[in-house]
This record gives C-alpha cells, sequence and structure tokens, in this order.
C-alpha cells in the first residue's frame, strides 16, 4: 500500500496507512512494518501468513509542535513449519514510545525533572523513570568496565541531611561510576569488591576527605593505591582554628550586649582566612591595620598561612619546609585552638603529603559533580528513592577530558 501522508515520518522500515487524526494539537498516524516476510523465533523458518493484528499505540516525537501518536498495527504471524504463533518486533519502537522520542527524553532529563519530561510528552511519570534508568544503568555498566586510575570518594546526604549515600567517580574522565548507599566503610568496600581484582590493581591514587572509614576501606581493597587527603578538606580542618581564635579575640561582652565583640575583628574574617597571594592591596593593608592590634591573631594567622603552604609547595620539601615553619610558630607560642591541627597532622600525615606525590591530585572533580547533584535535588524537589538519584546522578556527568 502506497504512503499517504504529505510529511514523511522519518523512522526506517515502516510504511505509513493513513492518517487517523490531524488536528491543531495532535496528530494520530497508522503505521505497520515494510516487512512481508519474518522469521519464525521458534524454528528458524521464514513465514508470511499473518494470523491477525492488533493496535499498538506508541508515542513518538512532536511534530510541528503536535503530539504525535503512531498507531502501529502489530501482525502476529503463523509459521506453517511448527504451528507456532508469534508477534513481530521493530528496531524503532521501545515499548510505548519510538526509540528517538525515549533519546529526546533522556537528554531532557539532565536538566528538568522527570514529572516535567513527562508532562512535555504527555506519557507517565513511571514510563519515563524507567526509561531514564534504563538508559543510566547501560552508561554505568559501560563506565565501570573501563580502567580507572585516579579514583575520587565524596559523600552527599540524599534527604533532610540524615540518610547519606557515597558518590564514586573517575578523576581523569569526571564520570560519576556509582552511587551507593550510606557512608561507612561497607559502602565503599562493596563497590570495589564487585569490581574485581583486575580493576582494583589498576588504581594508583584515590582521594577522599577525612573518614575514617573511607580509609580503612582503602586499606583493605586497593592497599597499592596512593590514599590522597583532598586538599579542601583539609584547609577547611586548618582555616577553622584560625576562626576559633578570632570568635574568642572578637568577645567583647556576653551574649545579648552590644556590641559583644569586636566589628572590626569580625568584618574582616574572611580576609583572615584568605591565602595572603589571594588579597590585593586594599585588602591586605586592612587586614594588616586588623593584625597590628591583635598579636595573638597575628600569630594564628602567620600558623594558617605556613598550613596552606603544605599545598602550596612545589615539592615534597619544600611542604616540609612549611610545616617546619608552622612548627616553630606553635612551639614559640602554642594556642590552644590549633590542637585540632597538630593532631590531624599527625593522623593523617601521609595522605597530606600524598598530595606532592601522586601529581597535586586533589577532589575538585567530583566536588563540581556535587554541586550539580545539588541542583538536581531542587529542579526534582529532593529524593527519597536511592536508585532514582543515582540513575540521575550518572546521567548529568558527561565525560569531559581530565
Amino acid at each position: 500500500m502506497p504512503d499517504r501522508m504529505t510529511i514523511r515520518l522519518h523512522l526506517r522500515r515502516i510504511r505509513v496507512l493513513e492518517v487517523l487524526v490531524d488536528a491543531v494539537e495532535r496528530l494520530v498516524v497508522a503505521v505497520e512494518d515494510l516487512r512481508s516476510v519474518v522469521r519464525c523465533p521458534h524454528c528458524g523458518f521464514l513465514t508470511s501468513r499473518v494470523h491477525d493484528r492488533r493496535r499498538i499505540r506508541v508515542r513518538d516525537l512532536p511534530h510541528g509542535g503536535r503530539l504525535t501518536t503512531l498507531v502501529w498495527m502489530r501482525r502476529r504471524f503463523w509459521c506453517r513449519n511448527c504451528d507456532q504463533r508469534h508477534v513481530e518486533s521493530h528496531p524503532e519502537f521501545r515499548g510505548k514510545v519510538t526509540r528517538r522520542l525515549a533519546r529526546q527524553m533522556v537528554r531532557d532529563a539532565k536538566d528538568m525533572s522527570i514529572k516535567a519530561v513527562a508532562s512535555r510528552y504527555q506519557v507517565s511519570w513511571w514510563l519515563t523513570m524507567r526509561i531514564v534508568k534504563a538508559h543510566a544503568g547501560q552508561l554505568e555498566e559501560h563506565r565501570r568496565r573501563r580502567r580507572c586510575r585516579i579514583l575520587l570518594v565524596d559523600e552527599t546526604s540524599l534527604r533532610c541531611r540524615h540518610r547519606y549515600v557515597t558518590v564514586i567517580s573517575d578523576g581523569e574522565t569526571g564520570t560519576v561510576l556509582a552511587v551507593v548507599r550510606h557512608r561507612d566503610a561497607n559502602a565503599l568496600g562493596k563497590f570495589l569488591d564487585a569490581q574485581g581484582p583486575a580493576w582494583r590493581r589498576h588504581v594508583q591514587v584515590v582521594v577522599t576527605d577525612g573518614s575514617k572509614a573511607y580509609q580503612a576501606a582503602i586499606r583493605r581493597w586497593l592497599p597499592d593505591a596512593t590514599h590522597v587527603l583532598d586538599r579542601f578538606h583539609v584547609s577547611r580542618w586548618f582555616s577553622q582554628c584560625l576562626v576559633e581564635v578570632r570568635r574568642r579575640i572578637q568577645r567583647r561582652g556576653d551574649k545579648g550586649t552590644r556590641p559583644a565583640f569586636d566589628p572590626t575583628i569580625f568584618r574582616s574574617r574572611f580576609l583572615q582566612v584568605m591565602r595572603y597571594d589571594h588579597l590585593d592591596d586594599t585588602q591586605a593593608s586592612r587586614l594588616a591595620h586588623v593584625l597590628a592590634r591583635e598579636p595573638e591573631l597575628d600569630h594564628a594567622w602567620r600558623m594558617l598561612q605556613h598550613l596552606y603552604g603544605i599545598h602550596l609547595a612545589a615539592t615534597d620539601a619544600d611542604a616540609n619546609q612549611a610545616l617546619g615553619a608552622f612548627i616553630d610558630l606553635w612551639q614559640e607560642r602554642p594556642l590552644e585552638e590549633f590542637w585540632p591541627a597538630v593532631d590531624r597532622l599527625l593522623g593523617w600525615a601521609d595522605e597530606i603529603f600524598n598530595f606532592h606525590d601522586a601529581g597535586r591530585i586533589t577532589n575538585g572533580a567530583i566536588e563540581g559533580r556535587m554541586n550539580k547533584l545539588g541542583v538536581l535535588k531542587r529542579v526534582a524537589y529532593g529524593f527519597t528513592n536511592l536508585h532514582n538519584f543515582a540513575a540521575r546522578a550518572v546521567l548529568i556527568s558527561p565525560e569531559v577530558p581530565s
């Protein structure tokens, strides 16, 4: 039967039978497969005898702004050789939608909520989520088969900061490899165990935050890899010590009194934790005026700058020199607020100084992904299902060159 439609569908192996509805808001077209002879899946013989036809409604991409539905006249064939009946399949149809619509729905789901995607194409939320999860599952399986040299590990809250998940990413491509429940040693250990010994042997560097649980999992499953403590988390540990010194010094009265603290010290709080090389002339002059008034705060600031120098150093020897300068200041005038920094330097010394041996690797790439995941949570108004969140996390992290 010749086509009766003046607009092409651009679907392979499809014949247009007739246009059922041609309205302003929607388009409905009856189609069928071009093949007249199919192979029986039971015995392998060719057959052309049609037993019956069934109408299957398949949603397609909008045409000219109109919702388009294909009514597929799906045939059921009867094999003369084995007397079995079977229904035909088509490579362009994927359940209730065409494959090109499914691909477009996956692309839209990278920036829109599932509800918004389902509403755009007038399909159910469950169908949209099933398509997205299927595509994300294939993508995750493909990524996890590839070798990974640098592994980035971080955590994020799934709901109300009480349910946490561990996000694992490839440090060279920036792709999310997996999102697993909880943030303990078992969570990371199960992922590493599932990857197999051959995959684990190729992991050379692992970057994490200061989690003892992640440290235990890495020591067990990746004993030959270099464990690096993320530079951002270390700097936050150090800067928090100066913050505590500033809070103690700036207080001038009891709570409830006005002013309860020195406004000059308080207003310069962000300048105090900045690296000196990031300050312009105006900021440096303003900070110098504050530090000149408070010798104890000036002492804490100089200790913090030397701690920053551990990561600013070009070599491991320069990093040790910066640490030595901090120790000299500490011995000259130890501040109680810097005890946590000293304890963490003693407990995480190897992981902190591995930063130079591992090529100055940080968790910056995965922290950027965490920001995108935060946007995703706001777009979706939160998540309650881990598997749905994991699928969306994998989907929004395309591969980027390292």
